[in-house]
């Protein structure tokens, strides 16, 4: 664990009274002292931000010495009047800022040179972001508590909401403006129990509000009856399971007692079930795997990386350090160009000490490297993990929040099938039929249905990370959504 606990509510960084005076006068104007303690003033591979950019860590638990890892990335549009988003990737278990800030709608890329690209479809052109790594030991986000690492749904919204009201007093101009929550995948969980974190916290004349207007949420793990049938049946659908393999899953294997049906040998996305001494399901379930191959199943129309990014970025090196121009910068990938290898990219920005002191991060050095997933950091609740959300869906439609659910229909590891059925059962009437919408380039951007209480909305020819995949048909569809407008 961490040898040491971090003052400013987690902030472990040295100064200098010139510095801090410098701090002390900007904060007079826009922003408080400890906000600024924060600020990232420069990044490696890009130099100084055009935006205000923010980032360290917030303490949600002092007795146990647990703090969380932010980043705030300020609206290029309008700061001062554009909503407040809290991002959370799912997993459960990885980085928002793997997923969120730096490969999918925040305002970079990363490049296999170690530089950083603009992402022109960036969510902060309508809206302040803060990316939260989430629960501790994702990231940077640590605890000086072992028995912290083991932890589920319940936790993880309590410290989330801790952590709002926490930043909220670090940056109170945000204290009353309109506050959104968005996901993905396990974000399922992660968003509505937030939300209703939040609704409970509101409901206490003591507590501090908490701006909540609603939220949306992608390709969302969310019943796992729902979710396994529907991945299943979109294989068979798309080709790439047998028949007799499909019907085979479908006789033998108890489909609510089993994680997401693809996930593989990576952790934490491992395959997760109750109970593992039904022998044929799982034979046919590695059979299933087989006869899919070696494809991305978070967007099965793409390749797989197949290239050690690690490896790539130190030959990236040693031929600049000669004076040699490398082959490698001739396959950077174009901005909003699919690369399969952008989180080896992250993982290899991220791991750098100058990115970390310029992101005040890692203060604790941490005793393993940054990554993308947890892995076996975190023991995340496997009866979390196989919980159905359709209960904590029906109290919220209760709520009168606006809540989207969105859904990439190129994804393999939660469907859009899966999504369309578990929203079906709740049984909610239809305002505005199934219809496509239109994205900013004039063609179908996907299609759109309007429930009581609920919108559902697929993004065409969209993987499992919907802003990274579509980010022309992502941002149309988040900026309307913030902003009440029909698609």
């Amino acid at each position: 664990m961490q040898p040491k606990s971090l003052d400013h509510a987690g902030n472990g960084r040295k100064s200098t009274k010139a510095g801090d005076a410098a701090r002390v006068a900007h904060a007079t104007a826009d922003y408080t002292e400890d906000a600024e303690k924060d600020r990232v003033t420069e990044l490696p591979g890009w130099g100084k931000p055009e935006f205000e950019l923010f980032s360290g860590y917030v303490t949600v638990d002092e007795e146990a010495g647990r703090a969380l890892f932010y980043a705030l990335a300020e609206s290029t549009h309008s700061p001062k009047t554009d909503p407040l988003v809290l991002w959370l990737n799912g997993g459960p278990g990885c980085s928002s800022l793997a997923g969120g800030f730096m490969s999918e709608l925040g305002p970079f890329y990363p490049t296999p040179g170690g530089k950083l690209q603009a992402n022109r479809y960036s969510w902060t052109q309508a809206a302040n972001i803060i990316f939260l790594e989430s629960p501790a030991f994702v990231g940077w986000s640590y605890s000086n508590t072992t028995s912290d690492a083991t932890v589920g749904d319940v936790r993880t919204a309590q410290d989330a909401r801790i952590f709002l009201l926490k930043f909220l007093e670090r940056f109170p101009q945000y204290a009353n403006r309109p506050f959104w929550i968005a996901g993905e995948s396990y974000g399922g969980h992660y968003v509505p129990n937030l939300a209703l974190e939040i609704l409970a916290g509101n409901e206490s004349k003591d507590n501090p509000k908490i701006n909540l207007q609603g939220f949306l949420v992608g390709n969302a793990w969310t019943d796992p009856q729902f979710d396994n049938e529907g991945a299943i049946d979109f294989w068979w659908s798309h080709a790439m399971v047998s028949d007799e393999t499909r019907t085979g899953v479908r006789d033998h294997c108890n489909f609510s007692n089993i994680g997401p049906l693809a996930q593989d040998e990576l952790q934490p996305l491992a395959l997760q079930r109750r109970h593992i001494d039904d022998e044929e399901c799982t034979k046919l379930i590695n059979s299933m795997r087989f006869e899919m191959g070696d494809i991305n199943i978070y967007d099965i129309y793409v390749d797989v990386c197949h290239y050690d990014r690690a490896f790539a970025e130190a030959k990236q090196l040693a031929l600049q350090a000669r004076g040699r121009p490398s082959a490698l910068a001739a396959s950077i990938p174009a901005p909003g160009q699919y690369d399969p290898c952008v989180d080896d990219e992250v993982a290899v920005y991220f791991n750098r000490p100058d990115v970390q002191r310029a992101m005040h991060a890692n203060v604790t050095n941490l005793p393993y490297p940054w990554q993308s997933c947890a892995g076996e950091h975190v023991n995340y609740s496997l009866d979390d993990l196989f919980s159905s959300m359709l209960p904590k869906w029906h109290k919220l439609l209760q709520s009168g929040l606006k809540m989207l659910v969105y859904s990439g229909d190129v994804d393999g590891i939660v469907p859009v099938i899966g999504s369309r059925r578990w929203i079906s059962s709740l049984g909610l009437p239809i305002r505005d039929p199934w219809r496509p919408w239109m994205s900013a380039t004039g063609q179908v951007g996907g299609y759109v249905v309007r429930y009581d209480g609920l919108t559902f909305v697929t993004v065409r020819n969209a993987g499992h990370m919907v802003p990274y995949t579509q980010p022309e048909r992502a941002f149309y569809l988040f900026s309307h959504w913030l902003q009440g407008k029909p698609l």
